[in-house]
């Protein structure tokens, strides 16, 4: 019975096996999953999310209509049931009657002039509480116009950053709100609803501010609450009269109201200035609570003051430190005091830090146990400031599929749901030169150490909490593994610049090793879904998760984690299904049926999403390569080709079979031989020019900065170069001896092969450089050519007139210069000649505006006698960082024609070193019995029979007559 068995099992699992895959070295290989091009087309969508500009948005949940909503500066409030899609709301104002009746839609400078609390408790007896009129304060004094004049304050355009909560001991929604004065006389009032949209009704104050001296009665002590927290004065007590209000006090704006574990109600509030303070309500009428009383330290501390018997508890800030908009939410073992840093303006430098405490009114400190309080003055944001807080994000741009940076994010609130998801919702400014601003939702989650981290994507209702993180593992170090689009959130951004954090690639390998713009490790934790990250150094501790990501519904495995020195980075990469689709929804196939081939095709070109892999097969790649490259050499008439493609990304692949013909070998007119003095194709070192020996190029850099170095590329054959960025005096640059030294030349050209990685538009690709005679011409990719010798110059597209991109980046451009003595400077990008060009220069004594007023003696004998050519370097600034190949120079101005077919012949498989004089290819020798070392085609493919041609041979190139 057991062999019968074992024979069915057997024959079971050879039969899913087969209809899988087959074994390969004795594994079983991963199941393969077709995906055709309508597939591809189902498998997401685009949606469009409807947007609310809620500024400084304070989030809260109503039970009754299952909705949330955001209340925020000048009346502005939203609601919405997914935390994706919003609806504006009007609350108004309301007043009650004498017959006790109330009044809705009441203006705001109408609206909180009497309050409707009469009584309050103080030490257990019940004492009126008169009325303040919280309008009269907050204009009570003048604002500033835009001449310095004095202009009349409103309440209009002052009611700033509100806090709402529910009240379950009086049953009212309570708004908490701020009416800003322009000369720190502000104060936080109390309003509350029946219904969460109002009307909002005027209950009394909770904190006043400037009440600086005793001489001005607009802003006298009197008017505020001051005598019932400390007591009768006969004058205001000397520790508030200070002038420079800010330097010691708080303004009473940014409340936010919350219960602690215990069920007690706080507020903080504060902004800039003195710092962040906190004090206690009264549950029962949601003002302050005036049976609590508070220690002051002013006398011993002065400025440094922690504690004052009005205003409370320090727990934040001070010294006119910036910091505003506090929220405190309780989440875990925790109570996280949420700040905004910065100025509000888009390039403000408003940036979210998180501290945390045990106890609702701190010590709050970060990570590294830094207190939340300053007791001197510092810079806490943009370049060289102090880095104290948890950042949680910055200004980033290119993220997924943003292409409007967003930036100054901040005066958030948080929201911890009772299912478990936490949600962080904060206004975002963007990089687009206004002032707009909308509201953005994001998950939050705290990682091993107890630190929140937000979701690389905003909430598009996902069900995963930290609940779910701490209890299951999602993935495994399998899934996990791959290549990501990974971003760094840095301390020090130049905000004023506009800086933008954007995203770099890194590559998780499955045996823990990191690699790409960062490297070190990274691992997982069984039976839950932490990730522990080392990037150059940096630990970060976070979580995994799925996302999906606007605007689409393409999901994304992501990371997101917090790192010992209080960055964040977030990371992601499309799940497999939705990589393959994306690409095939978004990507041209570089070829089609029945097209002719008469030049190479940039088969491995694809824009495809990360970790989609790419392969190509030819049938006849002695014509067209297996990577698209095109050798009609000998060919008398068309031949077909059938090009067989491959995308896949982990289990999932398209494939499909072009069927193209390759054009038989026509020669272009033009001389594209003629006059060659260097050819240099940067296949193996040392770089030889193929037409002297004897001059060598050399890999440089300075200042500590990369050398230059060798890359394999798809299209090219075999090396190309790759030079880096370096700013001026930290170039990455290739030096050679000059080939046009000593000629006499009526012209010359240089040519090579280009692709672009950023779009700096001074630093050099190429010059002839002498910095004895401080003469130099070069060429930067914004098609820039300059000349200069002390005296005479002239600048062609010069970035400060132009910002061209005739060189695209990304992509392989062949750019042709040429210069003669009476035709002057002409630019070529892939044979064509750039005509629109902006010239300017001096040149005998004169300022000139027309190329033909130049004198290019000036320029040819300079070059004649310059002694060293440069990649890289030799322009007024740095290197620029590009990809070049095939540089060759010619010892006279390629006409216009020859142009053509030096393009031509550069993109189809061509040895430019069989021109007159070069001296590369050699007759091949044979040696006896000796083995022949292994022996390829011009392409790189391994040759096992030869013919007549050319073939290279341990690195060199021989001909086989």
């Amino acid at each position: 019975m057991k062999k019968v068995f074992y024979s069915l099992l057997k024959s079971l699992v050879l039969t899913v096996t087969l209809s899988h895959s087959l074994p390969s070295h004795g594994q079983e290989e991963t199941l393969r999953i077709p995906m055709t091009t309508e597939d591809a087309k189902s498998k997401y969508s685009t949606i469009s999310m409807q947007r609310t500009s809620v500024h400084d948005p304070s989030i809260v949940y109503d039970e009754g209509s299952r909705l949330y909503y955001v209340f925020g500066s000048h009346m502005a409030t939203a609601k919405t049931r997914d935390l994706q899609n919003w609806t504006g709301v009007s609350f108004p104002w309301g007043t009650v009657d004498t017959d006790g009746t109330i009044t809705s839609n009441v203006a705001p400078a109408d609206a909180f002039h009497t309050h409707q609390t009469r009584k309050i408790t103080i030490h257990g007896e019940t004492v009126d509480f008169g009325n303040f009129d919280a309008a009269a304060w907050n204009c009570a004094l003048p604002g500033t116009g835009t001449n310095g004049e004095e202009i009349p304050w409103t309440v209009d355009g002052n009611m700033w950053a509100p806090d709402i909560i529910y009240n379950p001991v009086s049953g009212k929604w309570c708004q908490y709100l701020s009416l800003n004065g322009p000369q720190w006389n502000s104060c936080i009032i109390l309003l509350t609803a029946d219904r969460i949209e109002g009307p909002y009704v005027y209950q009394g104050p909770v904190i006043f501010s400037g009440f600086r001296n005793d001489t001005d009665e607009r802003i006298s002590f009197h008017k505020t609450d001051l005598e019932l927290v400390v007591g009768k004065q006969s004058s205001l007590p000397a520790r508030y009269k200070q002038e420079k209000w800010g330097d010691y006090w708080p303004h009473a704006i940014d409340p936010c109201v919350f219960y602690d574990e215990d069920g007690t109600l706080w507020m903080s509030y504060g902004s800039w200035s003195g710092g962040i303070y906190i004090l206690q309500l009264d549950p029962n009428t949601g003002l302050r609570d005036y049976n609590v009383t508070y220690t002051g330290n002013f006398d011993t501390k002065g400025a440094n003051v922690t504690s004052d018997p009005y205003f409370g508890k320090k727990i934040a800030g001070g010294r006119y430190a910036s910091g505003e908009g506090s929220y405190i939410e309780h989440i875990g073992d925790h109570y996280y005091l949420f700040m905004s840093y910065g100025g509000l303006e888009p390039n403000g430098g408003y940036e979210m830090r998180v501290f945390r405490s045990s106890r609702p009114d701190g010590p709050y400190k970060d990570m590294n146990g830094t207190d939340a309080i300053f007791t001197s003055w510092k810079l806490n944001y943009g370049p060289n400031a102090d880095n104290r807080g948890e950042k949680l994000l910055g200004a980033y741009n290119h993220w997924g599929f943003m292409n409007v940076g967003e930036r100054a994010q901040g005066h958030n609130s948080v929201l911890a749901a009772e299912d478990g998801l936490i949600y962080l919702v904060y206004h975002t400014k963007f990089n687009d030169g206004t002032a707009g601003h909308q509201v953005r939702v994001h998950q939050l989650f705290l990682n091993r150490s107890g630190w929140p981290v937000a979701a690389p994507f905003e909430f598009h209702g996902e069900t995963t909490g930290d609940r779910q993180i701490a209890s299951s593992q999602r993935f495994d170090s399998k899934e996990i593994a791959g290549r990501y689009h990974v971003l760094t959130h840095p301390y020090g951004q130049n905000h004023a610049a506009y800086e933008e954090a954007a995203p770099t690639e890194i590559l998780l390998r499955e045996d823990g090793k990191v690699e790409g713009a960062y490297s070190g490790t990274w691992k997982i934790y069984d039976g839950n879904s932490y990730i522990t990250l080392n990037l150059n150094g940096t630990v970060y501790e976070g979580v995994m998760t799925e996302q999906q990501m606007e605007p689409t519904t393409i999901k994304a495995i992501c990371f997101t984690a917090c790192g010992d020195n209080g960055t964040n980075v977030w990371g992601y990469r499309m799940k497999d299904e939705y990589a393959l689709a994306y690409t095939l929804n978004t990507t041209a196939i570089p070829v089609k049926n029945n097209q002719y081939i008469s030049r190479n095709i940039d088969l491995y070109g694809l824009e495809k999403e990360i970790n989609v892999n790419a392969k190509w097969e030819s049938d006849t790649p002695d014509v067209v390569s297996h990577t698209g490259r095109y050798n009609p050499a000998g060919l008398t008439e068309d031949v077909p080709v059938q090009l067989s493609c491959e995308l896949s990304c982990g289990a999932y692949f398209w494939t499909d079979t072009f069927h193209v013909t390759a054009r038989k070998e026509s020669l272009p007119d033009g001389d594209w031989l003629g006059g060659i003095k260097a050819y240099y194709d940067f296949d193996q070192e040392p770089f030889v020019n193929a037409y002297d020996y004897t001059q060598t190029a050399r890999r440089l850099s300075q200042g500590g900065n990369n050398k230059p170095s060798l890359e394999k590329d798809s299209l090219r054959n075999g090396n190309i170069l790759h030079q880096y960025f370096g700013a001026s005096g930290y170039c990455s640059y290739t030096q050679m001896p000059n080939p046009l030294r000593n000629e006499r030349l009526e012209g010359m050209t240089v040519s090579l092969w280009v692709k672009r990685t950023d779009d700096i538009p001074w630093d050099a690709i190429w010059s002839f450089y002498n910095p004895a005679a401080n003469t130099r011409l070069y060429l930067t990719g914004n098609s820039y050519v300059g000349f200069n010798n002390g005296k005479d110059w002239f600048d062609i597209n010069h970035p400060g007139s132009i910002i061209s991109e005739r060189i695209p980046i990304g992509k392989w451009s062949l750019v042709t210069l040429t210069v003669s003595r009476t035709e002057g400077c002409c630019i070529y990008v892939n044979g064509s000649k750039i005509r629109d060009v902006e010239y300017v220069g001096y040149c005998n004594g004169s300022d000139i505006t027309d190329a033909k007023d130049f004198d290019y003696n000036k320029v040819m004998d300079f070059i004649q006698s310059c002694p060293n050519f440069y990649l890289g370097y030799g322009s007024f600034w740095g290197s620029v960082d590009v990809r070049m190949d095939d540089l060759i120079l010619y010892n006279r101005a390629l006409e216009t024609t020859d142009v053509r077919a030096l393009n031509t012949m550069s993109n189809r498989v061509t040895d430019f070193s069989t021109g007159e004089g070069g001296s590369s290819v050699e007759p091949i020798r044979h040696h006896g019995n000796r083995t022949m070392k292994s022996v390829y085609d011009l392409s790189g493919r391994p040759v096992k029979e030869m013919k007549k041609g050319i073939y290279i041979i341990e690195g060199r190139k021989v001909m086989c007559p």
